[in-house]
């Protein structure tokens, strides 16, 4: 198929490839529940993952590798930077592969690690790079992907009735694992997660949330023609009832 074909010659071009989301995504996973990681990638964005990395926050601080940024960008103009981006991909992959050979290691003191330890407790990452809102999680340049599951929405509103900032959506949302935000009509976000466990279980955390109202997404009812189709409904539902009561009080 041309897909597989577009797999091959990939793979033929970028013989290894490192995703920095999905090596992130997958270290959420297995940290997920674990006592003194809870705070740790509450986001999984390349700059809030280089800045939280760069303040020492990830295990192993005093024996991390040490980068200088030695570039010369103004101010305001590095993010989306080709070089800049490229410098953080590297910086992040380099500080997350350090704290995974840590996480790993299990030891109780932090030993300096050599490149060669971060490819073999990486080699689970290589050549598969995360997708974003898809029935798929990720391809596999180098094998099969994973099975198809239709990403779970949710519906997510304020109380208060006042416009949601995703920022914040996401910040909130990340502490349940990784997850993907858009903003949806209305002043509601939509976040995307990846199992119906989880959407489960998001819905039954977030019931009694004082800020987020929290349901699952019917595409088409939170739509314009949606609502309308839906107040319609609720008005012809109405009418019938008032006239068959005045029918029957006569």
């Amino acid at each position: 198929t041309c897909y597989e074909d577009f797999k091959t010659q990939f793979h033929r071009e970028f013989p290894v490839v490192y995703d920095t989301r999905h090596i992130i995504s997958n270290i959420k996973v297995e940290l997920k529940g674990q006592d003194g990681y809870s705070e740790l990638f509450r986001s999984t964005c390349l700059l809030n993952l280089f800045e939280e990395c760069k303040r020492g926050r990830v295990g192993g601080s005093e024996q991390q590798p040490r980068i200088t940024d030695n570039m010369r960008v103004e101010a305001g103009v590095k993010a989306h930077n080709a070089g800049y981006d490229s410098y953080l991909a590297g910086s992040v992959f380099v500080r997350l592969a350090h704290f995974w050979c840590t996480y790993k290691s299990k030891m109780s003191f932090v030993k300096p690690f050599q490149f060669l330890d971060y490819q073999r407790e990486f080699q689970c990452f290589k050549n598969r790079v995360n997708l974003i809102r898809c029935s798929l999680t990720h391809i596999n340049f180098e094998g099969g992907d994973p099975e198809f599951g239709r990403p779970q929405w949710l519906h997510v509103s304020r109380v208060d009735g006042r416009v949601t900032c995703p920022d914040h959506v996401t910040w909130v949302f990340s502490a349940f694992g990784d997850v993907n935000v858009r903003t949806e009509g209305g002043g509601a976000c939509l976040v995307a997660l990846p199992s119906i466990g989880m959407s489960a279980g998001v819905l039954v955390a977030m019931r009694d949330h004082p800020v987020y109202r929290v349901v699952r997404y019917e595409p088409g009812l939170w739509t314009v023609r949606g609502v309308v189709a839906v107040a319609t409904g609720v008005c012809v539902v109405a009418a019938c009832v008032g006239v068959i009561g005045r029918r029957f009080l006569k």
